[in-house]
């Protein structure tokens, strides 16, 4: 019999992601025994526990409400007000909003020195595609229309906001509008196909998203449309042009996959990408920095300085 010395049995605490872990699996476990609760429910809990973390200090967070345009503009002390992140939360394109991430985009802000517009959408089911992605469109024009250049603006998101951030770049493309000067993504769900090895082989280590939970949220994304389209899965879209790219992934997240072959393509089209996949991480791991606040924040300055580079924003402030 062999002792894992990491273990606690062996006299040492468990490692923050493990603790993480563990506890997601309990609370799952304690939902599993109640009713199912519906989209209203979950988007109202979303909310609630994600949008009670405080947000970086010093930042001051203004509401956005301009026709169709929603969402937050957070301006960190000293930052660039130049220089803009243009984000868009991820939440399965079911749930998630500008409250709930607002502690994670300010902190993304505020490692960057930027102003950052941190932008609601229409989720579906009430809203399938393309909404999210004519919402997303408009928030593009409306940050350009409060004078910013897309040479000074770089575009982000995470899972859902990942397909969502990439899809918004396509689309502009498509219209053969300036692009902005980098893309940001985190734990980016880019096929809606479902098929990357990743959802077999990090099966077992993943506790917080599976196949089933995807589909079921790509089917009610997608509609009528169908999923390979690349404004829906950007991962099966032609990549060569587009501008560098950052992208962060977790190990243990069933979702791998699309960020390692978004990597490998746009390689291959001759684009200037950076993949940091981080061992034993979870699906966006920094939104639960509260929680694995070590590798969560870490991961969060590591974006921001990539952000800063890009814009040419000075680290040393």
């Amino acid at each position: 019999m062999s002792i894992d010395p990491k273990s606690k049995a062996f006299g040492r605490p468990e490692s923050e992601i493990a603790a993480f872990k563990r506890r997601w699996l309990e609370q799952l476990s304690e939902l599993a025994a109640g009713p199912i609760p519906t989209v209203e429910q979950q988007r109202a809990a979303f909310d609630a526990e994600h949008g009670a973390v405080p947000p970086a200090e010093d930042c001051v967070i203004e509401r956005i409400d301009h026709g169709n345009v929603r969402g937050e503009r957070i301006v960190p002390a000293g930052a660039d007000t130049g220089k803009a992140l243009l984000y868009h939360h991820g939440g399965g394109y079911a749930f998630g909003s500008a409250l709930s991430h607002r502690h994670l985009v300010s902190r993304i802000a505020s490692a960057a020195g930027v102003v950052a517009y941190n932008m609601d959408y229409a989720l579906a089911p009430e809203n399938p595609y393309p909404a999210a992605l004519d919402d997303a469109t408009n928030a593009w024009q409306f940050v350009v229309g409060e004078g910013f250049s897309p040479d000074d603006i770089v575009v982000g998101g995470e899972s859902a906001g990942g397909n969502l951030t990439l899809a918004l770049v396509l689309k502009l493309r498509q219209r053969g509008l300036a692009l902005p000067t980098g893309i940001y993504l985190l734990s980016p769900w880019l096929d809606l196909t479902q098929s990357g090895e990743s959802y077999d082989i990090c099966a077992s280590r993943d506790p917080m998203v599976s196949r089933d939970v995807l589909q079921g949220l790509a089917d009610s994304y997608c509609g009528s449309a169908p999923p390979a389209n690349p404004l829906i899965s950007p991962l099966f879209a032609e990549l060569a042009g587009l501008p560098p790219m950052f992208v962060q992934a977790g190990s243990d997240e069933v979702l791998l996959c699309d960020s390692t072959r978004l990597a490998h393509r746009f390689a291959l089209a001759g684009g200037d990408v950076t993949l940091r996949v981080w061992p034993e991480m979870v699906h966006a791991w920094p939104l639960f920095q509260q929680a694995i606040p070590v590798a969560g924040n870490a991961a969060i300055t590591e974006a921001g300085h990539w952000i800063a580079n890009r814009l040419s924003v000075g680290l040393d402030r």
